[in-house]
């Protein structure tokens, strides 16, 4: 995972999602629950689509993404689905890069969240 940004696909595009001090203040502030609340619901598959959206919209705009509005990310994730293992795993890996050191970030995800994502995908 990149320490600058992670990247998620909606819609068939590929955007950035830039962990930074802004992007976090306001998802905590519009969500109610902390970064590390936000990425045990993604793990736990009980992220509701509002929080879900919030977040895209919040980490792409730190990244300097373009998106019209927020409704158009929030359609763009019903789309795609938020059982969808890629987007559970880019949301978990921008929560975790918010939380830890790069190399740190990394580590976790590969041995604490893949397996989770992976095993949900495959059951």
């Amino acid at each position: 995972m990149a320490a600058g940004s992670i990247s998620v696909t909606l819609g068939g595009a590929s955007y950035n999602m830039k962990p930074a001090y802004l992007s976090m203040r306001d998802i905590e502030d519009r969500t109610g629950l902390t970064i590390s609340e936000l990425l045990e619901l993604v793990v736990a598959q009980r992220l509701k689509i509002e929080e879900a959206t919030l977040v895209v919209w919040y980490a792409c705009q730190a990244a300097g993404e373009d998106f019209s509005s927020v409704e158009s990310v929030g359609g763009a994730i019903f789309e795609e689905r938020l059982s969808s293992p890629s987007l559970q795993a880019s949301l978990s890996k921008f929560f975790l890069a918010c939380l830890y050191a790069p190399k740190d970030a990394k580590k976790k995800f590969d041995e604490e969240v893949a397996p989770i994502i992976n095993q949900t995908e495959a059951g």
